[in-house]
Parts: C-alpha cells; sequence; structure tokens
C-alpha cells in the first residue's frame, strides 16, 4: 500500500513559521530535479505546509527511504523521499520537513536503517556486551526499490567471536550496497572483569584530580600576580607622599635681601 500524505501551498514564512505551527500544521518545503524539471526551471522549491499528526503517521510509516506520495493542492501529485526532519531541541517533535521529489527512472543513494531482531546467545548465556557498530547502510538503487530496512538477527553470536558483516546481508539484484563489504554490523565482547572495571575508572579519577590540581594552581597564580601588582603600587605611593610633604618646606625659606 502506497503512502500518502496532503500539503498545501505556504505563505507564512520566516518568524510567521511559529504561528503556524501552533494551529498544528509543520512548515515544509518541496524540490529536487524531478521538481524543477516539471516547472521547466521556473521554480526550484515550493514553500509548503503539513498537518503535524498526519505527517508524524506517515513518517513512522516510511522513515527516509521509502517512496511517499505527496499530494499538493493545487499542484497536483509528486513521488517523494523524507530527506530531512528538523525537530525541536527539547520536545523532540518536528518543526520544519524537507521532501525530496526524485526521478524515477535514475538510480540514488540511500542510508537503510538496520533492524536488529532476535536475542543473541552469546549474551544472554554467556553474559557477553553486544556492540552494536553501524546502524545504516548505504545503498544504490531505483527510488522504488528502496528497502524499507534491513533485518538484522542477532540470534547467530552465539560465542564470542561470532560477528555480522555487510556481506552477510541479503539484497535482491535491484539494490547495491556500497558500505564497505568487510564491515563489522554487529559483534559480542566477552563481560569485562572487575580488574577491567577498576582499571576504565581509573582515568577518570585521575582526569578529576589533575583538573582540580589544575584550578588550584591558576587560582594560586592569579592572588600571586595581584599580591605583587599590589606590592608594585605601594612604594610608588610612599615616593609621591614624600614629594609632597617637602614641598612645603621649600616654600617657607626666608627670602633673600
Amino acid at each position: 500500500m502506497e503512502l500518502e500524505i496532503s500539503a498545501q501551498s505556504r505563505t507564512a514564512l520566516g518568524k510567521l513559521n511559529k504561528k503556524l505551527r501552533e494551529t498544528g500544521m509543520i512548515p515544509a518545503v518541496l524540490y529536487g530535479p524531478a521538481f524543477a524539471k516539471a516547472s521547466a526551471g521556473k521554480q526550484t522549491t515550493m514553500p509548503l505546509q503539513v498537518s503535524a499528526k498526519e505527517f508524524q503517521k506517515v513518517f513512522k510509516a516510511a522513515g527516509e527511504s521509502t517512496l511517499v506520495n505527496l499530494v499538493v493542492e493545487g499542484a497536483g501529485q509528486h513521488k517523494v523521499l523524507i530527506h530531512d526532519v528538523a525537530k525541536h531541541y527539547m520536545k523532540n517533535e518536528p518543526i520544519h520537513v524537507d521532501f525530496y521529489e526524485v526521478d524515477l527512472t535514475k538510480k540514488i543513494h540511500a542510508k537503510i536503517p538496520l533492524e536488529f531482531v532476535g536475542i543473541a546467545p552469546a549474551v544472554k548465556e554467556s553474559g557477553g556486551i553486544l556492540i552494536k557498530t553501524l546502524s545504516e547502510i548505504e545503498v544504490e538503487a531505483l527510488p522504488s526499490d528502496l528497502p524499507h530496512s534491513f533485518e538484522i538477527s542477532i540470534e547467530t553470536l552465539k560465542i564470542f567471536t561470532d560477528h555480522i558483516r555487510v556481506s552477510d546481508i541479503k539484497v535482491s539484484d535491484k539494490v547495491k550496497i556500497l558500505t564497505h563489504a568487510e564491515d563489522i554490523i554487529v559483534s559480542v565482547q566477552p563481560p569485562r572483569t572487575e580488574a577491567e572495571l577498576a582499571d576504565l575508572e581509573k582515568p577518570t579519577a585521575e582526569a578529576e584530580k589533575a583538573a582540580v590540581e589544575s584550578l588550584t594552581a591558576e587560582q594560586e597564580a592569579e592572588k600571586a600576580a595581584k599580591a605583587g601588582e599590589e606590592g608594585e603600587a605601594k612604594p610608588d605611593e610612599k615616593k609621591d607622599d614624600k614629594k609632597e610633604e617637602k614641598k612645603p618646606k621649600a616654600d617657607t625659606k626666608p627670602e633673600k635681601k
């Protein structure tokens, strides 16, 4: 089933987008080679707005590697990828969306997320530590052939020397994996001993001690410098005072007749 989302042309720009978000809409933009080609070069981008609720539902299902049918009111349908989603730094909610209209006849590069499933026996039975080295794989394919994700079963990790490489991923002939085949996706490390854990804590403790010593040294240096400045100022003040004291004596000498 094809995923679809509706959009409308957006007139609110710049600071006005804040008010737009308060109405439950998200500012967006449509662009891409296919869009520019369709407009004969007259338009390279189109400001849009989409329902926040509808977008989050579609984005959850599509991610950034599945084609979505974007229906723009008064501007027809566009086959797009959700290319970029800016999120609020605190709420983690979408605040801006980029829709990238692709040329369905040309292959593109895309990063496909990895989904880890199952339980690794080396972790469950031997207490190993699961190490996920990669979270996505880069591929090349026609937009319509892009996989939504790659499912990685970790149930094959039975002992600590087991691992899964990029070359272990099975794909169709329509998809070419660009990530290096020998790169390790996931592996299991033996559990750390108490001695190893203690060694890991040492650098932290030493770093904290060095930081305290450095701060103390800086404070002492500042005190010494301040004391030096005050000490240099006092002799000058005394000299000035003596000069001022001598002046009245010179004025009181009797005039020569």
